[in-house]
């Protein structure tokens, strides 16, 4: 039989499968239990950078002076090294204590604030790896892109600086220049880049006129943007390229995988199916390579990537991205 083990940001992995940030992944015990699933690792729900600020803004406001905190940024250090942080670390030292699997907090950043100092302390918790979800939300049609791009990169290199563990970065779709964002972020230390982050996105009531959140689950169609990426250019760099965001199953897990991913993340399946979804992507991989007699993933992962071997009618439908070739001879 084969075997699914996988190696990804430098981590040895019992499976490709990965549990993605969530409150999935929030308590000890459930992390463990998520490991005993099927999942090759987790990693914990966010520490948002944004709620630390929110809420220390808040309490600058009702009279600028914060647990004898004389200014904003004094308080904010203050918060993280006495709540959020404290607790966070101590997710992590439980979950390494009752699970087995590599276990990689999570950052939820928008600057390169304070909190890169408490990077350390994430490894020193016991932290195999690190994950940045990078966004930084952008209004202004004044401001130039390549300051913004700057800004990501300088955030991985700061916290890169910081530990001496894997770091991934987890980013969305929207770049001028997707392959030249992600080999800048190659060159400043990443050692896994998450295919893509599925952001918050609002709707709109036309009743009540207000603004909600809109539907917060995937839907296993939305796997194609990370897969087409992962296809064009796992081969073109060297950090890995992990896909995120619809994979919903085994079949999906395994078009990764022939994309270049050496593995996925998966959160709204966890959601919708339970812990036992792990498992299943697990026994249909497994079935799959054994019915072609692969004995370990590295023997195929990459096969429908794009490459100099690549034919011209595959290198064509990975790179289209106008559908003239899907609906323009269609008339029924």
């Amino acid at each position: 039989m084969g075997t699914l083990k996988t190696k990804c940001m430098g981590l040895d992995l019992e499976s490709p499968v990965i549990v993605g940030s969530s409150g999935k992944s929030s308590t000890a015990a459930s992390v463990a239990e998520l490991g005993r699933a099927g999942a090759g690792a987790v990693v914990l729900k966010s520490l948002f950078e944004e709620q630390i600020v929110h809420f220390a803004a808040q309490e600058a406001r009702r009279g600028g002076v914060v647990y004898g905190q004389q200014d904003l940024d004094g308080f904010i250090s203050y918060y993280e090294r006495k709540h959020t942080v404290a607790e966070y670390l101590q997710l992590i030292r439980d979950s390494k204590k009752g699970s087995p699997i590599p276990i990689i907090p999570s950052i939820n950043a928008v600057s390169e604030g304070e909190w890169v100092n408490f990077a350390g302390e994430l490894v020193l918790a016991g932290a195999d790896g690190i994950q940045l979800n990078l966004f930084i939300p952008i209004s202004d049609p004044n401001k130039d892109s390549e300051v913004v791009e700057r800004h990501y990169v300088e955030i991985l290199r700061r916290v890169k600086m910081a530990v001496r563990v894997p770091v991934a970065v987890k980013i969305g779709p929207f770049f001028t220049n997707l392959p030249g964002m992600i080999r800048a972020l190659e060159g400043a230390g990443a050692d896994g880049i998450v295919l893509f982050n599925r952001y918050y996105s609002p709707d709109i009531n036309i009743e009540s006129l207000s603004i909600k959140g809109a539907v917060p689950w995937s839907n296993p169609m939305e796997f194609t943007q990370g897969l087409r990426w992962i296809a064009l250019l796992s081969k073109f760099v060297k950090t890995p390229l992990i896909g995120a965001t619809g994979i919903h199953d085994g079949q999906t897990l395994i078009k990764f995988l022939l994309a270049g991913a050496p593995a996925v993340e998966v959160v709204s399946a966890v959601y919708q199916r339970g812990f036992s979804v792990l498992g299943e992507m697990n026994d249909t991989l497994s079935r799959w390579m054994a019915e072609r007699q692969y004995g370990e993933i590295d023997q195929f992962r990459g096969k429908m990537a794009l490459g100099p071997e690549t034919s011209e009618a595959q290198r064509s439908a990975i790179e289209r991205f106008q559908y003239m070739k899907t609906f323009g001879d269609r008339e029924d």
